[in-house]
């Protein structure tokens, strides 16, 4: 029998070992051009030996400029900065000036180190904001923080067109300047264009939102040391935006799974009766049904089950096996007018059991209430979030009751899963800004809503996750997205003002190329470290204004 052929697997590719050897190999290259560049100016010899000595230091330091240069305009990027700066450095040759044509190219490369050192470090510093966290969410960020895709944001992409616009137009400046210059002036035309070089490159966007992607890995590592793991950074950015807020009350405010606090029937025997009432609540989304079926490890007769009605909040009306079964709160049956001859309880929640009309026993669950989230929706109007929404599958008169109790302003009971969504679908559309929508279990799609939050460690359809005691850091997640995106602004004012003040500086000829990018390359590295502010005490200050704390 001849042998299948197996194809081989590939070898794995060690991409930080790969990426600290390129490294060092520029390393080495920088450090020979630097040499052959010193001694182009050192040594004394005629002109021809002396371009070449900078064209052969320019070449070995940036070669890989060119390929960069080559693959934008391949991709149709014309304003990508390799292609600036190679078209830079090549006129800058031509003109006379081919000192700092090759100065621009051995600094950039210099810059590009320095930027990518800076930028590894503010990742590393993200990274040890989570380090107590457990394994999995410490995998989850490091994963996310080298994705370029999950770090994008909306702002990174107006802020690019910005200084994308702003480039066209100190291009087709730094043009005319070179041209008009020469002839309205006695200016040679080798200084109007060194002017419109050093303009052309004062004005490349790269710098301008370097640090996005890095402000963005320290707010979700912010987050997500505070218990909050969003999966992108398109929605912690959103959470500045919202405007409202919906939780969902099962598994935040109350138990997802009430615990049977007492079962008890006159007519049944303990296993019978959990037998009925198993079934009776077989097909219902309540709390009361997860209460139940977690105690109850027997097969079900579901062709017995026949005319399901769920009435949320108050409880359920069948048929099982041909006869009439109520499994409801007191409230429901007495206007059935069924009355139960039995003192309220005092504790949980009681459900009895009517069969054909008869009473034939009650169940009591738990209904405990998370009291240390009393002070969420004061904390989260401080904030800015106006408008706090609370779901809840209990009747109108304990949805109130709760809802008071945890300073609810708008309440909606008798929630089933298709209620809870038509809701939320409402308030998205008639609300201005972002809508927030906390839940913990039951809804397997994405809401309306703009942040979707599961209190749970699983999350398919969510935007993030939450620890069940981090909910209430809730006013802190939308802190954050805050203060990410004021950084981001921050920072790219900075830039903006820089590149005004190079870009003047090179029309009235006090700033030449090797200049132009060092001040670039130190703005852009300062714009990266700055993004480390997110975690600083500026946040905390910025937290204690708004919540008055």
């Amino acid at each position: 029998m001849p042998q299948k052929h197996v194809k081989p697997t590939p070898p794995k590719i060690d991409t930080a070992k790969l990426s600290a050897t390129l490294n060092n190999s520029l390393v080495i290259r920088l450090v020979i051009a630097c040499v052959i560049f010193a001694l182009s100016l050192i040594i004394d010899m005629p002109d021809f030996a002396h371009i070449l000595l900078l064209v052969l230091a320019s070449v070995l330091a940036g070669y890989d400029i060119l390929m960069n240069a080559v693959e934008a305009v391949e991709g149709g990027d014309y304003t990508a900065t390799p292609l600036i700066v190679g078209i830079t450095a090549v006129l800058a040759f031509f003109i006379g000036f081919g000192v700092e044509g090759a100065a621009l190219v051995l600094l950039y490369q210099i810059g590009m180190l320095l930027l990518k050192y800076a930028r590894e470090h503010t990742r590393k510093a993200a990274l040890d904001l989570v380090q107590d966290q457990d394994t999995g969410v410490i995998a989850h960020m490091r994963e996310l923080i080298a994705d370029e895709e999950k770090t994008a944001m909306s702002l990174r992409q107006v802020m690019s067109s910005s200084a994308g616009l702003i480039l066209k137009i100190a291009m087709l400046l730094a043009v005319i300047y070179a041209i008009a210059m020469p002839v309205v002036t006695s200016m040679s035309f080798s200084i109007s264009i060194h002017r419109a070089l050093v303009m052309m490159l004062a004005a490349t966007p790269a710098s301008v939102v370097v640090s996005f992607p890095l402000a963005a890995a320290v707010g979700m590592c912010q987050s997500a040391r505070h218990g909050i793991v969003f999966g992108s950074a398109a929605p912690l950015e959103a959470m500045a935006d919202v405007s409202a807020a919906v939780f969902d009350k099962n598994g935040i405010f109350a138990e997802e799974c009430p615990r049977i606090i007492a079962m008890h029937s006159d007519v049944l025997d303990y296993d019978t009766f959990l037998n009925f009432v198993a079934h009776a609540v077989y097909y219902s989304e309540q709390p009361v049904a997860n209460a139940i079926s977690a105690v109850y490890d027997h097969d079900y007769k579901l062709d017995v089950i026949k005319d399901f009605r769920e009435i949320p909040g108050y409880g359920m009306e069948l048929s099982i096996d041909g006869i009439d079964v109520t499994f409801a709160t007191r409230p429901l049956l007495e206007e059935r007018g069924i009355q139960v001859d039995d003192p309220p309880t005092e504790t949980g929640t009681a459900y009895y059991m009517v069969v054909a009309g008869r009473p034939m026993g009650k169940v009591v669950i738990s209904s405990d209430v998370n009291q240390d989230l009393e002070g969420l929706v004061p904390d989260l109007k401080k904030v800015g979030v106006s408008r706090c929404v609370l779901l809840s599958d209990d009747s109108k008169e304990a949805g109130q009751e709760l809802a008071e109790m945890l300073n609810f302003s708008e309440m909606y009971a008798q929630c089933d899963t298709e209620k809870k969504l038509r809701i939320i679908s409402d308030i998205a559309r008639k609300t201005k800004g972002a809508v927030l929508f906390v839940y913990s279990n039951g809804i397997e799609a994405h809401s309306d809503a703009a942040i979707d939050i599961r209190v749970n460690s699983r999350a398919r359809y969510a935007d993030a996750i939450s620890h069940p005691d981090a909910v209430g850091n809730l006013p802190m997640a939308k802190g954050i997205s805050a203060r990410m995106r004021e950084i981001c602004v921050e920072n790219a004012l900075f830039v903006f003002i820089i590149k005004a003040f190079l870009i003047f500086l090179s029309i009235i000829g006090y700033c030449n190329l090797w200049l132009a990018v060092v001040i670039d390359f130190a703005a852009a590295i300062a714009s990266v470290l700055n993004t480390i502010r997110i975690t600083s005490e500026s946040l905390r200050s910025s937290l204690r204004y708004k919540m008055g704390k």
